[in-house]
């Protein structure tokens, strides 16, 4: 099975997030400054390694940054359901399985919850490190 590239591998885990209910938006392309409010997830790849483990197939090791957040000034709207997602995105993640038909495992996840920030704009939630796993020639 041939391999799959890292922005396939980002489209089917943003589209997984993309449905989990209480996320306003989450788009395939991260924006250089988010608009409007409400809580929104961006992935994007951190780090790799490719390893052959035969002539022509390879061990692909992934980890992609996931945020999860919320404006500051919606902290008291949005809190809890920032805080809920902790809860839902492992489950979403785990319950997707082979993820859009490829051979990938996600090994890993963990998180760090709090102040975070994207395009010069702090953000309150999540900030998760997803370790993918991929195989194929």
């Amino acid at each position: 099975m041939t391999l799959s590239t890292i922005s396939a591998i980002v489209g089917a885990l943003q589209g997984i997030i993309d449905d989990v209910s209480g996320i306003r938006v989450a788009p395939t392309v991260p924006p250089e400054q988010l608009a409007g409010s409400g809580v929104f997830a961006i992935l994007t790849p951190a780090s790799g390694r490719y390893h052959m483990i035969a002539p022509g197939r390879y061990e692909v090791n992934h980890t992609f940054h996931l945020m999860i957040a919320t404006p500051y000034a919606n902290l008291r709207t949005d809190y809890a359901r920032v805080l809920a997602l902790g809860d839902t995105i492992p489950k979403a993640l785990e319950g997707a399985g082979t993820i859009s038909g490829m051979i990938v495992q996600i090994d890993e996840e963990r998180y760090t919850f709090g102040r975070t920030e994207w395009g010069g704009q702090d953000y309150f939630g999540y900030v998760w490190e997803l370790d993918v796993r991929a195989t194929g020639t």
